[in-house]
């Protein structure tokens, strides 16, 4: 994935905190992503992204060279090792920012290691809030990162995916779903996933991690493997999650991807975007809800999930950095999946099937 402007990967023995430094502002100023670089322990604000400073300062004061904690209203959460012996490289964090006017913010952070030297000063953050924020002008080069969303139930079994899951694993949505969650991932990863999974369940919080998928039926010795960076956010009841699959670019090792910076952001922050179709519009909705709603693309369900928040086409369209045009021949596929023929029909059909109506 050409995840957005910004200079090569470098051999991380020849990079110094400078260079990071400068790498990190390059990317970040044309993110379009709530995103920062911190310094850790300290939680100093090395780089950040137009997006984050609206979010820690909407008066427009500056933000890089302070602490993060000039901006939050909470303490930090106790540090936990997720990142030791490599089966994680990042977890989710609730911060409170602080608002000298109104009430103060409540944001989800995900928090990255990246390989970069010397990587344990540095993290990156991608900052989720329910605050809309302004895109950074100048970044229609960005590409977003093709993604599958799903769920699966507290026996792992998978409930609802988006419909690009046929092309990333290689079998119908009709065959994964009700089948396990592990039965997707190779087997020298499983033990990650397992780990990742317990950790989420008990902490209630995301973490992210790499695992190889397996590519193509799984009961077939010629099936392949595919690095992916997954995204495990705890539902309840425990162990129920949902899932973001990013497949990584072809041929690029996971060491070459952690040592890009422009692609851990277009990778984490298109992630964290579509984490958060699990936790909206369609939380706790399956595919027995809604019968036709795995056949939804991972972009459908985000115009969808836009459309039912209350924004128009031509919002979505600003939003997604889509035509107007695109979002209108996206809903038109929605209504053929759904088997309704109108904007009031879609509404009445997720109304209908919300997990509060006493429907399940």
């Amino acid at each position: 994935m050409a995840a957005g402007p910004g200079p090569a990967p470098q051999d991380s023995d020849d990079l110094s905190a400078a260079d990071l430094s400068r790498i990190a502002a390059n990317v970040l100023g044309n993110s379009p992503f709530p995103a920062l670089v911190l310094e850790v322990p300290s939680e100093r604000i090395v780089a950040s992204s137009p997006g984050a400073q609206q979010l820690l300062d909407p008066d427009g004061g500056a933000v890089v060279g302070r602490h993060l904690e000039d901006f939050t209203a909470d303490r930090a959460a106790p540090g936990k090792d997720l990142f030791a012996g490599g089966r994680m490289n990042g977890f989710e964090a609730f911060r409170v920012l602080r608002r000298a006017r109104g009430a103060d913010l409540k944001v989800r952070m995900w928090i990255r290691a990246f390989d970069h030297q010397p990587a344990s000063r540095f993290v990156l953050v991608v900052i989720v809030a329910d605050q809309p924020t302004e895109r950074a002008v100048g970044v229609a080069n960005w590409q977003d990162a093709p993604a599958v969303v799903g769920t699966a139930d507290a026996s792992l079994l998978i409930e609802r995916i988006s419909s690009d899951a046929e092309a990333l694993f290689g079998r119908s949505v009709d065959d994964l779903l009700g089948h396990s969650m592990i039965g997707l991932v190779a087997e020298q990863d499983v033990p990650s996933c397992l780990a990742a999974l317990s950790e989420a369940s008990a902490s209630q919080n995301g973490v992210t991690l790499y695992l190889d998928i397996r590519n193509g039926a799984t009961d077939s010795p010629e099936a392949g493997a595919l690095s992916c960076e997954v995204l495990i956010l705890p539902l309840q009841p425990s162990p129920s999650c949902a899932f973001v699959f990013l497949p990584t670019p072809t041929g690029l090792s996971r060491t070459r991807i952690s040592a890009d910076l422009s692609a851990i952001l277009g990778r984490l922050g298109r992630g964290a975007e579509v984490a958060q179709l699990a936790r909206g519009v369609f939380s706790g909705i399956t595919e027995r809800d809604v019968p036709g709603l795995s056949r939804l693309t991972t972009r459908e369900l985000e115009i969808v999930t836009r459309l039912l928040d209350g924004d128009r086409a031509p919002a979505i369209a600003t939003r997604l950095f889509l035509s107007q045009s695109t979002v209108r021949n996206h809903l038109a596929s929605v209504f053929g999946k759904l088997g309704v023929t109108s904007q009031q029909e879609l509404f009445n059909l997720f109304r209908d099937a919300r997990p509060d109506t006493g429907r399940r």
